[in-house]
C-alpha cells in the first residue's frame, strides 16, 4: 500500500509518504517531504523498487491523481 499523509505544524506543511506491507504489517519505505509532486512520488518509488523487487507488488492509492500518474510512468 502506498500513502500519502499531510502533516501539518503550526504554519508549515509536510508530506508522509509511506509504503507498507500490510500482509507482513511491515514498513517498506518511508520518506518526509515538504510539498508534494509527481517527481518527488517517482523519486519515492525509485528509492522503494531499489530497497525492494516490485515485480508482483500491488498498489493501492486513493484518486490522487499525481500518486496514480507516478505509478503509470515508474511502470507500476
Amino acid at each position: 500500500m502506498l500513502d500519502e499523509t499531510v502533516i501539518q505544524l503550526d504554519e508549515h506543511r509536510y508530506w508522509l509518504y509511506t509504503a507498507v506491507d500490510p500482509e507482513a504489517n511491515k514498513i517498506l519505505h518511508i520518506r518526509l517531504y515538504s510539498t508534494t509532486t509527481t517527481v518527488l512520488t517517482e523519486r519515492f518509488l525509485q528509492e522503494l523498487s531499489e530497497k525492494h523487487t516490485l515485480d508482483d507488488a500491488v498498489f493501492l492509492v486513493d484518486g490522487a491523481k499525481h500518486l496514480q500518474t507516478a505509478l503509470r510512468r515508474s511502470g507500476l
